[in-house]
């Protein structure tokens, strides 16, 4: 609703205090009304004016529009044209005029939900008059005409990351069809993959802030988008418009930023989903969104703040802020609301938040964007095309909202049960019937609802630590390692040690997220490194490697002696192993605790054990290095020597931990050993066993966020060498996080 009421005397009320201005209205405003967001300008018949717009009937017009006369209220000397207002009067919302002639409209102040008669985009009707050619000019400039601000300035942002989107989808859609010869093609396009790959696994460590980077590559993108909104919103000029204040009271500043962050909003919301079409279309999981999600909502709120305060510039200049404010007008109050929970949405989603109270994030969270969106779209009252974008954002979200309910609800059922127990090291069980398949380091979202409605509509991540079965090998089971912390998981703990073995409603979504299972393939070796609670992360693929490496029946006896190298084997030996993808395994396991050190090798050999064949572990080396204190511990003599790839080796285990089975004993071939594992190190001895064969090697690391940190900028170097001819084959990293980035 537009009270912007401008003066024929120029400049602010203080700048000439001769003659007392004469306040006329301007119809093509009320035409809209939009308080402030129209540019109003000074007409010089303005009752001709809002006749030949309204014709006679001026109640709409008068029911739609709240009239405030700033500079009236606020110098009583300011006088009012009555030829303007008199339409008005004669309706009755126009009362209280002194004797000193000072104007005080009260004209519905409490306005309406929604400018009346509602439409889906507001009009552009501009008439120059009474500008003067030159000023008509300079107003309709590309970059200050406000009626086509929505094309200027929120369509080149759309385009923005339409493009952005548009390269990840080309670079997904190359890396699919060219699979594994992106490692052994030419050499030109050896280095290349290398460079891409340097930039997304190179970070950067600030050890006095405990702080660790994005990847490069990301970065560099982040920087992109800071100079493309650096150019689009703060070089354009001016911020204001000049002295004349012919132009409107809409700072172009804020008009501009205002509907940059409006363009936002949908891809903000695209990239929150778990299941979304940026990820369908790139093959980017919805966790590693999150980065993007977080940054695109910092740039929607500095947007929102560049739009806000030019107004309230603009106010504090014409000395008629708390006129505006204590009109209770819809606008102003939308607007400050959204900006509020705005602000909360942005800041109180940090990861401090989330650990304090994973529940209490995710309530709060939905109930902000609900008023948030709720009031910005009432903020936003159809100017222009503003409506659009929400209508964008609807059909981005809703359907990536409603499709896992859907899916949850009628293809995995709302009657599936979870069995809950705990293990000898502490960790907490959940084993659940599944009919769908997923690929390692997958996760799914459960919902517990035998604990609470909070729990029942709380969804709580957790990593699948089991592979699913081959038909028609019986039925697949999901099954979670959780180590209990605060909140949830500790009220699970609680009663999983209470009721060992208890079945509980559970609701089931996903599977989301986990490796690129061609990628996978295409590894001759692999490396996976763990750390912690990222042990059960393993398992699934040790299990994958064992059971597709098995030789089948036919092929075993008196064929092929375990080897490494695929060329010796005999060619059906061979091709089989071919179609499986790597040859060899090595697993590296960080822990602080002797239990979970214990429970990982007898996990692994009972699940050697379930695929015992000829050969078929002959290719895994496990190793586990025992960190912190436990090391002190596992060997109190501290006489452990020493070996390349670690501090400690412990001597109370041999190549060989064989655990006892009651189908069958298997023997885990690995060592264990003391201290931190020099993970750099590591990867630069895989690294050059596969360059000295012209292979490629696939590195997945599961781990707190200074281990992936290192291993990361292993393998970025790596790549680095690859760039730089020194090296050959090819060397991909997969990067798990124990939470939300």
């Amino acid at each position: 609703m537009c009270s912007n009421v401008l003066s024929e005397q120029q400049g602010p009320p203080e700048a000439k205090a001769t003659a007392p201005p004469r306040l006329l209205l301007d119809a093509g405003c009320l035409a809209h009304s939009h308080l402030l967001r129209c540019p109003c300008r000074p007409i010089t018949s303005p009752v001709a004016a809002i006749r030949a717009t309204y014709g006679s009937g001026m109640d709409w017009a008068v029911a739609t529009c709240s009239i405030l006369l700033p500079a009236a209220s606020a110098h009583p000397s300011t006088t009012v044209s009555l030829a303007v207002l008199e339409p008005f009067a004669s309706t009755g919302r126009v009362a209280n005029w002194g004797e000193d002639h000072q104007a005080r409209a009260n004209v519905d102040t409490m306005a309406d939900w929604l400018t009346a008669p509602l439409q889906l985009h507001s009009s552009r009707a501009f008439e120059c008059d009474p500008l003067t050619t030159e000023q008509c000019d300079y107003y309709k400039q590309h970059w200050h005409f406000w009626y086509i601000a929505d094309y200027a300035f929120a369509l080149p942002t759309v385009a923005f990351f339409m493009c952005v989107i548009g390269t990840f989808i080309i670079g997904h859609v190359v890396s699919q069809v060219l699979g594994y010869r992106s490692f052994r093609g030419p050499s030109i396009w050896q280095k290349l993959v290398a460079m891409l790959r340097y930039l997304s696994y190179r970070a950067f460590h600030v050890r006095a802030l405990r702080w660790n980077s994005a990847p490069l590559g990301i970065l560099l993108l982040g920087l992109v988008g800071t100079i493309f909104f650096f150019c689009m919103d703060l070089v354009p000029q001016p911020y204001y418009w000049p002295n004349e204040m012919l132009y409107g009271g809409s700072p172009p500043l804020a008009t501009r930023s205002g509907w940059m962050a409006l363009a936002c909003m949908p891809f903000v919301f695209a990239t929150a989903s778990k299941t979304n079409w940026i990820t369908l279309l790139t093959g980017v999981s919805h966790e590693r969104l999150q980065v993007f999600h977080r940054w695109i909502s910092y740039a929607f709120f500095i947007l929102a703040l560049l739009h806000t305060f030019p107004f309230i510039v603009y106010h504090v200049r014409w000395h008629d802020m708390e006129a505006h404010f204590a009109s209770s007008l819809i606008f102003y109050w939308t607007g400050i609301v959204a900006l509020v929970f705005q602000a909360w949405l942005t800041f109180a989603s940090h990861s401090i938040i989330r650990n304090f109270g994973y529940e209490f994030f995710k309530i709060t969270h939905l109930f902000a964007v609900v008023v948030f969106i709720v009031t910005f779209f009432w903020h936003c009252d159809y100017t222009l095309t503003s409506w659009d974008y929400f209508i964008a954002t609807a059909a981005v979200y809703v359907p990536c909202y409603c499709y896992p309910w859907l899916r949850t609800c009628f293809e995995y059922g709302v009657r599936q049960k979870a069995q809950i127990s705990v293990e000898e090291n502490g960790f907490i069980r959940i084993t659940i019937p599944a009919k769908f398949d997923w690929s390692p380091g997958q996760h799914c979202f459960l919902r517990f609802t035998s604990f609470g409605l909070l729990h029942a509509i709380s969804a709580h991540p957790f990593t699948i630590c089991s592979s699913c079965s081959i038909p028609p090998n019986g039925q697949s089971e999901l099954v979670f390692y959780i180590r209990h912390q605060g909140g949830f998981t500790a009220r699970l703990y609680q009663f999983a040690v209470e009721h060992p073995g208890a079945l509980v409603s559970v609701l089931v979504d996903g599977p989301y997220g986990g490796i690129n299972v061609q990628k996978y393939h295409d590894s001759d070796h692999l490396l996976v490194i763990a750390g912690g609670s990222g042990a059960g992360w393993c398992l699934p693929f040790i299990e994958r490697f064992v059971r597709c490496n098995q030789i089948p029946a036919d092929e075993e006896h008196g064929q092929a002696a375990p080897t490494n190298d695929k060329e010796a084997l005999p060619v059906k030996v061979r091709a089989h192993r071919s179609a499986c993808g790597p040859v060899s395994l090595r697993v590296i396991l960080a822990t602080q605790d002797v239990n979970s050190r214990t429970w990982f090798l007898q996990t692994v050999s009972e699940l050697l054990s379930k695929y015992a064949a000829t050969n078929s572990s002959s290719g895994v080396h496990v190793q586990v290095y025992l960190t912190g204190e436990a090391a002190e511990i596992a060997d109190p003599s501290n006489q452990i020597p020493q070996d390349s790839t670690s501090s400690k080796e412990s001597t109370s285990s041999a190549e060989k931990t064989t655990i006892p089975d009651e189908r069958k004993k298997v023997a885990v071939s690995g060592k264990e050993f003391g201290g931190r594992p020099e993970l750099p190190l590591i990867v630069q001895e895989e690294a050059a066993k596969v360059a000295d064969a012209g292979q490629s090697l696939g590195v997945f690391v599961c781990g707190p966020i200074t281990m992936q940190n290192d291993v990361g900028n292993a393998v970025a170097h790596e790549n680095l060498n690859i760039f730089k001819g020194a090296k050959t084959g090819g060397v991909y990293l997969h990067s798990e996080h124990f939470s939300w980035a």
